[in-house]
Protein backbone atom coordinates (compact mmCIF):
# COMPACT_ATOMS: atom_id res chain seq x y z
CA UNK A 1 0.00 0.00 0.00
CA UNK A 2 1.71 3.13 -1.26
CA UNK A 3 0.66 6.83 -1.15
CA UNK A 4 1.97 9.99 -2.76
CA UNK A 5 1.34 13.61 -1.77
CA UNK A 6 0.12 16.21 -4.28
CA UNK A 7 -0.84 19.87 -3.78
CA UNK A 8 -4.51 18.98 -4.46
CA UNK A 9 -4.54 16.79 -1.37
CA UNK A 10 -4.11 19.81 0.88
CA UNK A 11 -7.42 21.24 -0.36
CA UNK A 12 -9.14 17.96 0.49
CA UNK A 13 -7.43 17.71 3.87
CA UNK A 14 -8.41 21.29 4.79
CA UNK A 15 -11.99 20.67 3.67
CA UNK A 16 -12.19 17.41 5.65
CA UNK A 17 -10.70 19.08 8.73
CA UNK A 18 -13.18 21.95 8.54
CA UNK A 19 -16.25 19.73 8.13
CA UNK A 20 -15.11 17.34 10.88
CA UNK A 21 -14.37 20.22 13.27
CA UNK A 22 -17.75 21.78 12.62
CA UNK A 23 -19.49 18.47 13.23
CA UNK A 24 -17.63 17.87 16.51
CA UNK A 25 -18.21 21.44 17.69
CA UNK A 26 -21.92 21.22 16.95
CA UNK A 27 -22.17 17.84 18.67
CA UNK A 28 -20.38 18.97 21.83
CA UNK A 29 -21.34 22.64 22.15
CA UNK A 30 -24.61 23.22 20.32
CA UNK A 31 -26.40 19.90 20.55
CA UNK A 32 -29.59 21.59 21.85
CA UNK A 33 -30.03 23.78 18.76
CA UNK A 34 -32.75 22.70 16.37
CA UNK A 35 -31.43 20.95 13.24
CA UNK A 36 -28.01 20.23 14.72
CA UNK A 37 -28.40 16.43 14.48
CA UNK A 38 -28.95 16.62 10.73
CA UNK A 39 -26.08 19.09 10.42
CA UNK A 40 -23.70 16.87 12.40
CA UNK A 41 -24.58 13.83 10.28
CA UNK A 42 -24.10 15.90 7.11
CA UNK A 43 -20.69 17.08 8.28
CA UNK A 44 -19.54 13.59 9.23
CA UNK A 45 -20.77 12.16 5.92
CA UNK A 46 -19.01 14.80 3.81
CA UNK A 47 -15.89 14.33 5.95
CA UNK A 48 -15.88 10.69 4.87
CA UNK A 49 -16.24 11.94 1.30
CA UNK A 50 -13.35 14.42 1.53
CA UNK A 51 -11.05 12.10 3.49
CA UNK A 52 -11.89 9.10 1.26
CA UNK A 53 -11.26 11.19 -1.84
CA UNK A 54 -7.90 12.30 -0.43
CA UNK A 55 -6.84 8.71 0.27
CA UNK A 56 -8.03 7.59 -3.16
CA UNK A 57 -6.13 10.37 -4.92
CA UNK A 58 -2.91 9.68 -2.99
CA UNK A 59 -3.02 5.86 -3.27
CA UNK A 60 -0.69 4.35 -5.88
CA UNK A 61 -2.15 0.84 -6.26
CA UNK A 62 -5.52 -0.25 -7.64
CA UNK A 63 -6.85 -2.15 -4.60
CA UNK A 64 -6.22 0.76 -2.22
CA UNK A 65 -7.84 3.23 -4.58
CA UNK A 66 -10.87 0.96 -5.02
CA UNK A 67 -11.26 0.59 -1.24
CA UNK A 68 -11.36 4.35 -0.65
CA UNK A 69 -13.55 4.88 -3.71
CA UNK A 70 -16.04 2.43 -2.18
CA UNK A 71 -15.82 4.25 1.18
CA UNK A 72 -16.86 7.45 -0.53
CA UNK A 73 -20.11 5.83 -1.58
CA UNK A 74 -21.28 6.11 2.02
CA UNK A 75 -21.14 9.86 1.45
CA UNK A 76 -22.43 9.68 -2.14
CA UNK A 77 -25.52 7.82 -0.96
CA UNK A 78 -26.26 9.33 2.45
CA UNK A 79 -25.29 13.00 1.97
CA UNK A 80 -28.47 13.71 -0.09
CA UNK A 81 -30.50 12.09 2.70
CA UNK A 82 -28.91 14.20 5.46
CA UNK A 83 -29.14 17.40 3.40
CA UNK A 84 -32.81 16.74 2.63
CA UNK A 85 -33.43 16.11 6.33
CA UNK A 86 -31.74 19.41 7.15
CA UNK A 87 -33.91 21.30 4.66
CA UNK A 88 -37.11 19.52 5.77
CA UNK A 89 -36.51 20.59 9.36
CA UNK A 90 -36.09 24.18 8.27
CA UNK A 91 -39.13 24.32 5.99
CA UNK A 92 -41.55 22.72 8.43
CA UNK A 93 -41.65 19.09 7.26
CA UNK A 94 -39.92 17.73 10.35
CA UNK A 95 -42.93 15.52 11.15
CA UNK A 96 -41.41 13.06 8.63
CA UNK A 97 -38.32 13.01 10.82
CA UNK A 98 -40.17 12.71 14.12
CA UNK A 99 -42.18 9.66 13.04
CA UNK A 100 -39.11 7.99 11.38
CA UNK A 101 -40.57 8.08 7.87
CA UNK A 102 -37.32 9.63 6.70
CA UNK A 103 -35.70 6.19 7.12
CA UNK A 104 -37.59 4.97 4.05
CA UNK A 105 -35.67 7.50 1.99
CA UNK A 106 -32.44 5.79 3.07
CA UNK A 107 -33.48 2.33 1.83
CA UNK A 108 -32.30 2.79 -1.77
CA UNK A 109 -28.96 4.37 -0.72
CA UNK A 110 -28.35 1.40 1.58
CA UNK A 111 -28.98 -1.05 -1.29
CA UNK A 112 -26.62 0.96 -3.51
CA UNK A 113 -23.84 0.72 -0.93
CA UNK A 114 -24.27 -3.04 -0.73
CA UNK A 115 -24.07 -3.29 -4.53
CA UNK A 116 -20.94 -1.10 -4.58
CA UNK A 117 -19.05 -3.38 -2.19
CA UNK A 118 -20.15 -6.46 -4.13
CA UNK A 119 -19.54 -4.88 -7.52
CA UNK A 120 -17.01 -7.52 -8.56
CA UNK A 121 -19.74 -10.14 -8.54
CA UNK A 122 -22.23 -8.42 -10.85
CA UNK A 123 -20.91 -5.13 -12.29
CA UNK A 124 -24.24 -3.39 -11.83
CA UNK A 125 -22.54 -0.26 -10.52
CA UNK A 126 -19.14 -0.23 -12.32
CA UNK A 127 -17.22 -2.48 -14.67
CA UNK A 128 -14.04 -2.52 -16.75
CA UNK A 129 -12.16 -0.79 -13.91
CA UNK A 130 -8.42 -0.23 -14.33
CA UNK A 131 -5.68 2.27 -13.48
CA UNK A 132 -5.26 5.35 -15.65
CA UNK A 133 -1.79 6.94 -15.37
CA UNK A 134 -2.26 9.61 -18.05
CA UNK A 135 -2.92 12.52 -15.68
CA UNK A 136 -1.00 14.28 -12.91
CA UNK A 137 -1.69 11.30 -10.66
CA UNK A 138 -3.21 7.88 -11.28
CA UNK A 139 -7.00 7.47 -11.17
CA UNK A 140 -9.42 4.60 -11.63
CA UNK A 141 -10.86 4.41 -15.11
CA UNK A 142 -14.30 2.77 -15.18
CA UNK A 143 -17.58 2.35 -16.94
CA UNK A 144 -20.92 2.74 -15.18
CA UNK A 145 -23.51 -0.01 -14.91
CA UNK A 146 -27.31 0.50 -15.01
CA UNK A 147 -27.75 0.74 -11.24
CA UNK A 148 -25.30 3.65 -11.09
CA UNK A 149 -27.69 5.80 -13.11
CA UNK A 150 -30.52 4.82 -10.79
CA UNK A 151 -28.30 5.89 -7.89
CA UNK A 152 -27.37 9.17 -9.62
CA UNK A 153 -30.98 9.96 -10.52
CA UNK A 154 -32.24 9.14 -7.03
CA UNK A 155 -29.51 11.12 -5.26
CA UNK A 156 -30.07 14.20 -7.36
CA UNK A 157 -33.83 13.81 -6.99
CA UNK A 158 -33.30 14.15 -3.24
CA UNK A 159 -30.96 17.12 -3.76
CA UNK A 160 -33.40 18.83 -6.11
CA UNK A 161 -36.26 18.22 -3.64
CA UNK A 162 -34.22 19.90 -0.90
CA UNK A 163 -33.38 22.70 -3.29
CA UNK A 164 -37.04 23.25 -4.20
CA UNK A 165 -38.00 23.40 -0.51
CA UNK A 166 -35.41 26.11 0.02
CA UNK A 167 -36.50 28.00 -3.09
CA UNK A 168 -40.05 28.05 -1.69
CA UNK A 169 -38.72 29.27 1.65
CA UNK A 170 -36.85 32.08 -0.10
CA UNK A 171 -40.20 33.42 -1.28
CA UNK A 172 -41.62 33.83 2.23
CA UNK A 173 -41.79 37.56 1.53
CA UNK A 174 -40.88 40.12 4.17
CA UNK A 175 -39.67 37.57 6.72
CA UNK A 176 -36.34 36.75 8.26
CA UNK A 177 -36.76 33.18 6.93
CA UNK A 178 -36.03 34.42 3.47
CA UNK A 179 -32.54 35.45 4.52
CA UNK A 180 -32.04 32.19 6.42
CA UNK A 181 -33.21 30.16 3.41
CA UNK A 182 -30.75 32.00 1.15
CA UNK A 183 -27.90 31.10 3.52
CA UNK A 184 -28.88 27.43 3.58
CA UNK A 185 -29.51 27.38 -0.17
CA UNK A 186 -26.11 28.85 -0.93
CA UNK A 187 -24.33 26.39 1.36
CA UNK A 188 -26.13 23.39 -0.14
CA UNK A 189 -25.51 24.58 -3.69
CA UNK A 190 -21.75 24.46 -3.07
CA UNK A 191 -22.18 20.75 -2.44
CA UNK A 192 -24.74 19.82 -5.12
CA UNK A 193 -23.68 21.80 -8.20
CA UNK A 194 -20.05 20.64 -8.45
CA UNK A 195 -21.22 17.04 -8.18
CA UNK A 196 -23.85 17.54 -10.90
CA UNK A 197 -21.20 19.08 -13.15
CA UNK A 198 -18.89 16.12 -12.54
CA UNK A 199 -21.52 13.46 -13.31
CA UNK A 200 -22.82 15.32 -16.36
CA UNK A 201 -19.31 15.82 -17.73
CA UNK A 202 -19.47 19.61 -17.54
CA UNK A 203 -16.69 19.90 -14.97
CA UNK A 204 -13.36 21.29 -16.25
CA UNK A 205 -11.67 18.43 -14.34
CA UNK A 206 -12.81 15.37 -16.29
CA UNK A 207 -11.10 12.56 -14.45
CA UNK A 208 -11.79 13.34 -10.80
CA UNK A 209 -14.56 14.89 -8.69
CA UNK A 210 -13.68 18.23 -7.09
CA UNK A 211 -16.92 18.33 -5.05
CA UNK A 212 -15.20 17.44 -1.72
CA UNK A 213 -13.14 20.63 -1.92
CA UNK A 214 -16.30 22.66 -1.35
CA UNK A 215 -17.53 20.72 1.69
CA UNK A 216 -15.56 22.80 4.19
CA UNK A 217 -16.72 26.22 2.91
CA UNK A 218 -20.29 24.93 2.58
CA UNK A 219 -20.17 23.64 6.17
CA UNK A 220 -18.91 27.00 7.41
CA UNK A 221 -21.77 28.82 5.67
CA UNK A 222 -24.44 26.46 7.04
CA UNK A 223 -22.89 26.49 10.52
CA UNK A 224 -22.90 30.30 10.50
CA UNK A 225 -26.59 30.21 9.60
CA UNK A 226 -27.37 27.79 12.45
CA UNK A 227 -25.30 29.28 15.25
CA UNK A 228 -25.12 32.96 14.40
CA UNK A 229 -28.31 33.49 12.42
CA UNK A 230 -30.44 31.12 14.55
CA UNK A 231 -31.28 29.16 11.41
CA UNK A 232 -33.25 26.40 13.12
CA UNK A 233 -34.35 28.00 16.36
CA UNK A 234 -37.73 28.88 14.86
CA UNK A 235 -39.05 27.31 11.68
CA UNK A 236 -41.74 28.83 9.38
CA UNK A 237 -44.34 26.07 9.77
CA UNK A 238 -47.56 27.00 7.92
CA UNK A 239 -46.54 30.62 8.35
CA UNK A 240 -48.01 31.98 5.15
CA UNK A 241 -51.54 30.90 6.03
CA UNK A 242 -51.44 31.50 9.78
CA UNK A 243 -49.21 34.34 10.92
CA UNK A 244 -49.42 36.48 7.78
CA UNK A 245 -53.23 36.57 7.80
CA UNK A 246 -53.77 36.95 11.55
CA UNK A 247 -55.50 40.08 12.80
CA UNK A 248 -53.44 40.23 16.01
CA UNK A 249 -49.91 41.53 15.71
CA UNK A 250 -47.26 38.81 16.09
CA UNK A 251 -43.54 39.04 16.73
CA UNK A 252 -41.05 36.25 17.40
CA UNK A 253 -38.07 36.95 19.65
CA UNK A 254 -34.92 34.92 20.16
CA UNK A 255 -33.15 34.57 23.49
CA UNK A 256 -31.17 37.76 22.82
CA UNK A 257 -34.46 39.71 22.46
CA UNK A 258 -33.90 40.14 18.74
CA UNK A 259 -36.94 40.17 16.47
CA UNK A 260 -36.73 37.11 14.21
CA UNK A 261 -40.15 37.45 12.65
CA UNK A 262 -43.06 39.86 12.50
CA UNK A 263 -46.39 39.74 10.69
CA UNK A 264 -48.01 42.60 8.71
CA UNK A 265 -50.49 43.32 11.51
CA UNK A 266 -47.71 44.20 13.95
CA UNK A 267 -45.98 46.29 11.31
CA UNK A 268 -49.16 48.34 11.03
CA UNK A 269 -49.39 48.67 14.81
CA UNK A 270 -45.96 50.24 15.24
CA UNK A 271 -45.84 51.87 11.80
CA UNK A 272 -42.51 50.31 10.74
CA UNK A 273 -41.80 48.15 7.70
CA UNK A 274 -40.37 44.65 7.94
CA UNK A 275 -36.98 45.65 6.53
CA UNK A 276 -36.52 48.05 9.46
CA UNK A 277 -37.27 45.36 12.04
CA UNK A 278 -35.57 42.04 11.34
CA UNK A 279 -32.72 40.88 13.58
CA UNK A 280 -32.84 44.15 15.53
CA UNK A 281 -33.31 44.16 19.29
CA UNK A 282 -36.79 44.93 20.51
CA UNK A 283 -35.47 47.99 22.40
CA UNK A 284 -34.49 49.58 19.08
CA UNK A 285 -37.72 48.81 17.26
CA UNK A 286 -40.18 49.59 20.08
CA UNK A 287 -38.25 52.32 21.92
CA UNK A 288 -41.37 54.52 22.04
CA UNK A 289 -43.41 51.77 23.75
CA UNK A 290 -41.64 51.21 27.09
CA UNK A 291 -44.38 48.90 28.42
CA UNK A 292 -43.87 46.55 25.49
CA UNK A 293 -40.07 46.64 25.72
CA UNK A 294 -40.17 45.90 29.43
CA UNK A 295 -42.47 42.91 28.89
CA UNK A 296 -40.22 41.51 26.15
CA UNK A 297 -37.02 41.88 28.16
CA UNK A 298 -38.42 40.66 31.49
CA UNK A 299 -38.98 36.89 31.19
CA UNK A 300 -41.35 36.92 34.19
CA UNK A 301 -43.91 39.13 32.40
CA UNK A 302 -46.45 37.34 30.23
CA UNK A 303 -49.07 40.07 29.90
CA UNK A 304 -49.02 43.83 29.42
CA UNK A 305 -51.01 46.67 27.90
CA UNK A 306 -49.77 49.60 25.87
CA UNK A 307 -51.25 52.47 23.89
CA UNK A 308 -50.17 54.09 20.63
CA UNK A 309 -51.24 57.51 19.40
CA UNK A 310 -51.31 57.59 15.62
CA UNK A 311 -52.61 60.66 13.82
CA UNK A 312 -54.40 61.91 16.91
CA UNK A 313 -56.19 58.57 17.36
CA UNK A 314 -55.21 56.64 20.48
CA UNK A 315 -55.47 52.86 20.37
CA UNK A 316 -54.98 50.46 23.25
CA UNK A 317 -53.42 47.00 22.82
CA UNK A 318 -53.08 43.96 25.01
CA UNK A 319 -49.89 41.91 24.57
CA UNK A 320 -49.63 38.26 25.55
CA UNK A 321 -46.18 36.64 25.69
CA UNK A 322 -45.51 32.92 25.73
CA UNK A 323 -42.29 30.86 25.61
CA UNK A 324 -41.24 28.95 22.51
CA UNK A 325 -39.63 25.58 23.21
CA UNK A 326 -38.11 23.04 20.87
CA UNK A 327 -39.09 19.36 20.77
CA UNK A 328 -36.88 18.71 23.81
CA UNK A 329 -38.53 21.41 25.87
CA UNK A 330 -35.56 23.77 25.68
CA UNK A 331 -36.41 27.46 25.53
CA UNK A 332 -35.48 28.94 22.14
CA UNK A 333 -37.42 32.20 22.11
CA UNK A 334 -40.67 33.98 22.90
CA UNK A 335 -43.85 34.68 20.99
CA UNK A 336 -45.74 37.95 21.45
CA UNK A 337 -49.29 38.50 20.24
CA UNK A 338 -50.85 41.98 20.40
CA UNK A 339 -54.63 42.47 20.29
CA UNK A 340 -56.41 45.81 19.94
CA UNK A 341 -58.66 46.35 22.96
CA UNK A 342 -59.61 49.99 22.46
CA UNK A 343 -63.35 49.29 22.46
CA UNK A 344 -62.95 46.88 25.35
CA UNK A 345 -61.16 49.54 27.42
CA UNK A 346 -63.86 52.07 26.59
CA UNK A 347 -66.48 49.56 27.69
CA UNK A 348 -64.55 48.91 30.89
CA UNK A 349 -64.28 52.62 31.59
CA UNK A 350 -67.98 53.05 30.92
CA UNK A 351 -68.71 50.13 33.22
CA UNK A 352 -66.56 51.67 35.96
CA UNK A 353 -68.29 54.99 35.41
CA UNK A 354 -71.66 53.30 35.79
CA UNK A 355 -70.41 51.48 38.87
CA UNK A 356 -69.27 54.76 40.39
CA UNK A 357 -72.59 56.31 39.47
CA UNK A 358 -74.55 53.50 41.10
CA UNK A 359 -72.28 53.71 44.13
CA UNK A 360 -73.12 57.43 44.40
CA UNK A 361 -76.83 56.62 44.06
CA UNK A 362 -76.59 53.98 46.78
CA UNK A 363 -74.75 56.44 49.01
CA UNK A 364 -77.42 59.07 48.39
CA UNK A 365 -80.13 56.58 49.27
CA UNK A 366 -78.28 55.69 52.45
CA UNK A 367 -77.92 59.38 53.31
CA UNK A 368 -81.61 59.86 52.55
CA UNK A 369 -82.52 57.07 54.97
CA UNK A 370 -80.21 58.49 57.61
CA UNK A 371 -81.66 61.98 57.17
CA UNK A 372 -85.17 60.59 57.38
CA UNK A 373 -84.43 58.51 60.45
CA UNK A 374 -82.29 61.08 62.26
CA UNK A 375 -82.33 64.70 61.08
CA UNK A 376 -85.90 64.54 59.75
CA UNK A 377 -87.22 63.20 63.04
CA UNK A 378 -85.22 65.77 65.02
CA UNK A 379 -86.62 68.63 62.93
CA UNK A 380 -90.09 67.18 63.24
CA UNK A 381 -89.68 67.01 67.02
CA UNK A 382 -88.34 70.58 67.14
CA UNK A 383 -91.29 71.75 65.06
CA UNK A 384 -93.86 70.06 67.32
CA UNK A 385 -92.17 71.26 70.49
CA UNK A 386 -91.91 74.84 69.15
CA UNK A 387 -95.59 74.83 68.23
CA UNK A 388 -96.46 73.61 71.72
CA UNK A 389 -94.29 76.25 73.37
CA UNK A 390 -95.78 78.96 71.16
CA UNK A 391 -99.32 77.93 72.11
CA UNK A 392 -98.45 77.97 75.81
CA UNK A 393 -96.90 81.43 75.45
CA UNK A 394 -100.04 82.73 73.77
CA UNK A 395 -102.19 81.21 76.47
CA UNK A 396 -100.01 83.05 78.96
CA UNK A 397 -100.36 86.34 77.08
CA UNK A 398 -96.71 86.55 76.04
CA UNK A 399 -97.23 87.52 72.38
CA UNK A 400 -93.73 88.82 71.66
CA UNK A 401 -92.08 85.51 72.53
CA UNK A 402 -94.86 83.65 70.72
CA UNK A 403 -94.04 85.58 67.53
CA UNK A 404 -90.37 84.52 67.73
CA UNK A 405 -91.39 80.94 68.35
CA UNK A 406 -93.63 81.09 65.25
CA UNK A 407 -90.62 82.12 63.18
CA UNK A 408 -88.69 79.16 64.60
CA UNK A 409 -91.60 76.90 63.67
CA UNK A 410 -91.63 78.24 60.12
CA UNK A 411 -87.86 77.73 59.76
CA UNK A 412 -87.93 74.19 61.11
CA UNK A 413 -90.96 73.37 58.97
CA UNK A 414 -89.20 74.75 55.88
CA UNK A 415 -86.05 72.72 56.63
CA UNK A 416 -88.13 69.63 57.22
CA UNK A 417 -89.94 70.10 53.90
CA UNK A 418 -86.65 70.54 52.04
CA UNK A 419 -85.26 67.36 53.56
CA UNK A 420 -88.39 65.46 52.62
CA UNK A 421 -88.16 66.84 49.10
CA UNK A 422 -84.51 65.79 48.85
CA UNK A 423 -85.36 62.29 50.08
CA UNK A 424 -88.20 62.07 47.59
CA UNK A 425 -85.92 63.12 44.72
CA UNK A 426 -83.20 60.65 45.65
CA UNK A 427 -85.65 57.76 46.00
CA UNK A 428 -87.13 58.44 42.56
CA UNK A 429 -83.95 58.24 40.45
CA UNK A 430 -85.27 55.43 38.21
CA UNK A 431 -88.14 57.50 36.89
CA UNK A 432 -85.73 60.38 36.26
CA UNK A 433 -83.52 58.29 33.99
CA UNK A 434 -86.51 57.14 31.95
CA UNK A 435 -88.31 60.40 31.20
CA UNK A 436 -87.05 63.87 32.13
CA UNK A 437 -90.20 65.68 31.00
CA UNK A 438 -92.55 63.50 33.07
CA UNK A 439 -90.52 64.06 36.23
CA UNK A 440 -90.36 67.82 35.58
CA UNK A 441 -94.10 67.98 35.10
CA UNK A 442 -94.62 66.41 38.54
CA UNK A 443 -92.09 68.80 40.11
CA UNK A 444 -93.77 71.83 38.51
CA UNK A 445 -97.22 70.74 39.70
CA UNK A 446 -95.86 70.32 43.21
CA UNK A 447 -94.14 73.70 43.02
CA UNK A 448 -97.35 75.44 41.97
CA UNK A 449 -99.36 73.74 44.74
CA UNK A 450 -96.81 74.67 47.43
CA UNK A 451 -96.12 78.26 46.35
CA UNK A 452 -99.14 79.43 44.39
CA UNK A 453 -96.75 80.64 41.69
CA UNK A 454 -97.91 79.82 38.15
CA UNK A 455 -95.41 78.09 35.86
CA UNK A 456 -95.52 78.26 32.08
CA UNK A 457 -93.16 75.97 30.20
CA UNK A 458 -92.44 74.78 26.70
CA UNK A 459 -90.24 72.11 25.15
CA UNK A 460 -89.61 70.87 21.56
CA UNK A 461 -92.25 68.54 20.20
CA UNK A 462 -91.31 64.91 20.71
CA UNK A 463 -88.46 65.66 23.11
CA UNK A 464 -88.57 63.56 26.29
CA UNK A 465 -84.89 63.43 27.21
CA UNK A 466 -84.73 59.63 26.86
CA UNK A 467 -81.63 59.80 24.65
CA UNK A 468 -79.68 61.92 27.10
CA UNK A 469 -77.18 60.20 29.38
CA UNK A 470 -78.37 59.57 32.95
CA UNK A 471 -75.79 61.95 34.42
CA UNK A 472 -77.00 64.71 32.07
CA UNK A 473 -80.62 64.08 33.02
CA UNK A 474 -79.83 64.16 36.72
CA UNK A 475 -77.89 67.42 36.57
CA UNK A 476 -80.45 69.18 34.34
CA UNK A 477 -83.25 68.21 36.70
CA UNK A 478 -81.30 69.40 39.75
CA UNK A 479 -80.45 72.71 38.06
CA UNK A 480 -84.14 73.34 37.31
CA UNK A 481 -85.11 72.34 40.85
CA UNK A 482 -82.48 74.62 42.39
CA UNK A 483 -83.62 77.50 40.18
CA UNK A 484 -87.27 76.99 41.24
CA UNK A 485 -86.17 76.71 44.87
CA UNK A 486 -84.43 80.07 44.59
CA UNK A 487 -87.60 81.57 43.11
CA UNK A 488 -89.63 80.18 45.99
CA UNK A 489 -87.24 81.46 48.65
CA UNK A 490 -86.05 84.81 47.35
CA UNK A 491 -87.78 86.08 44.19
CA UNK A 492 -91.25 87.00 45.51
CA UNK A 493 -92.49 86.22 42.00
CA UNK A 494 -95.98 85.39 40.74
CA UNK A 495 -95.00 83.80 37.44
CA UNK A 496 -92.19 81.56 36.11
CA UNK A 497 -91.49 80.58 32.51
CA UNK A 498 -89.38 77.50 31.60
CA UNK A 499 -88.22 76.95 28.02
CA UNK A 500 -86.41 73.92 26.52
CA UNK A 501 -84.72 74.71 23.19
CA UNK A 502 -82.51 72.51 20.95
CA UNK A 503 -79.97 74.80 19.33
CA UNK A 504 -77.05 73.52 17.23
CA UNK A 505 -76.64 70.17 18.99
CA UNK A 506 -77.17 71.79 22.39
CA UNK A 507 -80.06 71.61 24.81
CA UNK A 508 -80.69 75.03 26.32
CA UNK A 509 -82.94 75.47 29.36
CA UNK A 510 -84.03 78.89 30.56
CA UNK A 511 -85.88 79.55 33.86
CA UNK A 512 -87.22 83.13 34.01
CA UNK A 513 -89.29 84.75 36.82
CA UNK A 514 -90.98 88.14 37.26
CA UNK A 515 -89.73 88.60 40.80
CA UNK A 516 -87.81 91.38 42.49
CA UNK A 517 -84.46 90.47 40.94
CA UNK A 518 -81.04 91.25 42.41
CA UNK A 519 -77.72 92.86 41.69
CA UNK A 520 -75.63 90.06 40.18
CA UNK A 521 -72.34 91.64 41.34
CA UNK A 522 -73.51 91.94 44.94
CA UNK A 523 -75.00 88.45 44.83
CA UNK A 524 -71.68 87.03 43.56
CA UNK A 525 -69.92 88.55 46.58
CA UNK A 526 -72.54 87.44 49.06
CA UNK A 527 -71.52 84.13 50.67
CA UNK A 528 -75.05 83.49 51.90
CA UNK A 529 -76.57 83.36 48.40
CA UNK A 530 -73.51 82.24 46.46
CA UNK A 531 -73.73 78.59 47.52
CA UNK A 532 -76.82 77.61 45.51
CA UNK A 533 -75.70 79.44 42.36
CA UNK A 534 -72.24 77.88 42.58
CA UNK A 535 -73.77 74.42 42.81
CA UNK A 536 -75.81 75.03 39.66
CA UNK A 537 -72.68 76.15 37.77
CA UNK A 538 -70.76 73.12 38.98
CA UNK A 539 -73.53 70.80 37.83
CA UNK A 540 -73.54 72.40 34.36
CA UNK A 541 -69.76 72.08 34.14
CA UNK A 542 -69.88 68.38 35.06
CA UNK A 543 -71.91 67.58 31.95
CA UNK A 544 -69.86 69.77 29.60
CA UNK A 545 -72.25 72.72 29.63
CA UNK A 546 -72.24 76.26 30.91
CA UNK A 547 -74.66 78.30 33.03
CA UNK A 548 -75.43 82.02 32.85
CA UNK A 549 -77.45 84.09 35.33
CA UNK A 550 -79.09 87.38 34.36
CA UNK A 551 -81.04 89.59 36.77
CA UNK A 552 -82.26 93.19 36.99
CA UNK A 553 -83.54 94.64 40.24
CA UNK A 554 -87.32 94.97 40.03
CA UNK A 555 -87.57 93.07 36.73
CA UNK A 556 -86.87 89.48 37.69
CA UNK A 557 -84.13 86.95 37.01
CA UNK A 558 -83.22 84.47 34.28
CA UNK A 559 -81.09 81.33 34.49
CA UNK A 560 -79.82 79.91 31.17
CA UNK A 561 -78.11 76.51 31.03
CA UNK A 562 -76.82 74.97 27.77
CA UNK A 563 -75.44 71.41 27.56
CA UNK A 564 -74.34 69.33 24.52
CA UNK A 565 -76.63 66.51 23.42
CA UNK A 566 -75.90 63.35 21.48
CA UNK A 567 -76.71 63.13 17.80
CA UNK A 568 -79.99 61.50 17.00
CA UNK A 569 -82.19 63.59 19.30
CA UNK A 570 -85.22 64.83 17.39
CA UNK A 571 -85.04 68.50 16.45
CA UNK A 572 -88.61 69.31 15.59
CA UNK A 573 -89.53 72.86 16.35
CA UNK A 574 -85.81 73.74 16.52
CA UNK A 575 -85.26 77.42 17.27
CA UNK A 576 -82.21 79.36 16.18
CA UNK A 577 -80.51 81.06 19.11
CA UNK A 578 -79.94 84.16 17.02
Amino acid sequence: MQFQLTPYLWLLIISAFMSLSLGIYALLMRRSARGVTSFVLSMFVVTIWSAGNAFEMSAMDFSTKLFWANMQYFAYCYSPVTLLTLCMQFTGYDRWIKNKKILWIAVIPTIIIILVWTDGLHGLMRYDMNMDYSGFFPVISKKYGPVFYIHAAYSHLLNITAWVLLIKAVFFKNTVYRKQAIVLLFGMSLIVFPNIMYISGLSPFKKFDITPVFFGPAGVIIAWGIFRFKLFDLIPLARATIIETMDPGVIVLDLQDRILDVNPAFQRIIGITASQIYTKRVEEVCDKIPELVNACVDRSINHTEFSINNGGISKVYEALLSPLNDSKGILIGRLLMAYEITEKKKAEQEFLRQQRKYAVIEERERMARDMHDNLGQVLGFINLQAQGIGQELRNSGIEIAAYSIDKLVDASQSAHNEIREYIHNVRNMDSLEKDLITVLEKDIIGFEEQTGITVEWDNPIGFTGEKLEPSVLLNILNIVREALNNVRKHAEASHVRINFLIVREQLCISIEDNGKGFETIQRANCSKNKFGLSIMKERASEIGGHLEIKSIVGKGSKVICCVPIRKGVKKKNEIDAG
